[in-house]
């Protein structure tokens, strides 16, 4: 992937500053009304960019499909290529079986090939069967925790091409960006091409922001999780999702108790902080 010519192409997407997200492509936006989710209209644009940019014996992959708006907006246009998602159906309320039909039914209509993945991100990333070719393109939307967001480049990292776009949404939430600064900070090879802020929790532009960096493989590096990455693996794999599990599937029982867990959860964590620059 030639992140560099990606790059120089984000700001012409537009009409008006980047930072304004209003694509130039009304598409978009006719997408974001037929399928539910949550991705912006912008986010789709520039995830749309990159799949066309993506060159042949290369894979898109995205962690997090939910109903399937941001492949749908990625899908215009691409090229044949591998597109490769990963789905748990269990956060915001989803059930199961009806949440995988309604996502396979946006996927048919596509008329294109997409591999639908279930189940735990970080156990079927380490699979050797589970992507057909290096990832040039890497969309991670999945668990907002500082844990996930740390494995979700270090599962990520050995299946990346040696030249690759990876984009993390609800980047301007501190939980997220704390962590993904320190996996980047701890690891060569790591760039930020565009830290594209939300101005508000759910901004209508850009959601809860965008991170876009570019991975360089290092000279002689090895193509493996570094220890770092394999221990918080299988505290992830082993006790932090079967709990996290075990909660959704309770709460699905017991909804009377969704205002409780929400309570929970630190809402500093996930508050989009006062930027004077959107874009840095």
């Amino acid at each position: 992937m030639d992140a560099a010519a990606f790059a120089a192409e984000l700001d012409g997407l537009f009409d008006g500053l980047l930072a304004d997200g209003v694509p130039a492509d009304p598409r978009f936006a006719e997408v974001a009304d037929a399928v539910p989710g949550f991705c912006t209209p912008a986010e789709m644009a520039v995830l749309n960019l990159a799949a066309r940019r993506l060159p042949a014996g290369e894979a898109y992959l995205e962690v997090g499909t939910f109903k399937g708006r941001s492949l749908t907006g990625t899908l215009l246009d691409a090229p044949d290529r591998a597109y490769v998602a990963v789905e748990n159906f269990q956060e915001f309320g989803m059930h199961a079986a009806l949440s995988r039909a309604e996502l396979q039914a946006v996927l048919d209509r596509l008329g294109r090939p997409v591999t639908l993945h279930e189940g735990n991100c970080f156990a079927v990333l380490a699979k050797p069967d589970t992507l057909p070719a290096p990832v040039g393109v890497y969309f991670f939307d999945g668990a907002h925790t500082r844990l996930a967001h740390y494995l979700a480049l270090g599962v990520a990292e050995p299946l990346l091409a040696d030249e690759a776009i990876v984009l993390v949404d609800d980047a301007s939430w501190p939980v997220v960006a704390d962590a993904t600064r320190r996996y980047i900070g701890r690891h060569p090879g790591w760039t930020v091409l565009r830290d594209i802020r939300a101005v508000a929790a759910y901004d209508e532009r850009w959601n809860n922001g965008l991170l876009v960096l570019r991975y360089r493989r290092p000279p002689g590096a090895r193509r493996a999780m570094t220890f770092d990455v394999r221990w918080r693996r299988l505290v992830q794999v082993y006790v932090r999702d079967p709990a996290r599990s075990l909660t959704w599937r309770t709460l699905h029982r017991y909804p009377r108790l969704i205002p409780l867990a929400k309570a929970m959860v630190p809402k500093r964590s996930r508050t989009v902080p006062a930027a004077d620059h959107p874009v840095a």
